[in-house]
């Protein structure tokens, strides 16, 4: 059964999946991050912009994150663009929520089950343990994930 983590950084959503998924901590989703060169960076770092006082952020892809489930053992399929949840049949990592306005959104987990399914929020914000307002999420992507034991 895979169990709900939260994030720690507050763009740390992807890392906190990864966790999920991989049946590790987040800590250890967070250093094996680091350990692919998976840094985060401030607005403005990759093109050499002045960053000072600006909050770094953990902004990850699919292929990233895909990257980090391999190495847990986990096999990632192709990242898929979606608008709507309720024609997903796995589980796996979506994207919701996008941001036109400097491109980011916000990774969960969905859970496929009998009756249509459920997300794991991996923000500390959301108190219920189980989502299941699919419909109330602006979907942008999904990353299926067969883990381990399929």
């Amino acid at each position: 059964m895979i169990r709900r983590k939260t994030q720690l950084d507050s763009t740390g959503c992807g890392l906190a999946c990864v966790a999920m998924l991989g049946d590790i901590g987040y800590a250890q989703a967070r250093s094996l991050a680091r350990q692919l060169g998976i840094v985060p960076k401030a607005p403005g770092e990759a093109s050499g912009g002045a960053t000072r006082g600006r909050r770094k952020a953990y902004y990850t892809s699919a292929n990233e994150l895909a990257r980090m489930l391999r190495l847990l053992g986990a096999r990632p399929g192709r990242e898929r663009m979606l608008e709507r949840a309720d024609a997903l049949d796995s589980d796996g990592i979506l994207g919701i929520n996008p941001n036109p306005r400097d491109g980011s959104w916000h990774w969960v987990v969905y859970i496929h089950d009998d009756d249509g399914g459920y997300v794991l929020d991996p923000n500390p914000r959301v108190r219920s343990e189980r989502r299941n307002d699919l419909r109330r999420m602006r979907c942008r992507s999904f990353l299926p994930v067969h883990s381990r034991t399929d």
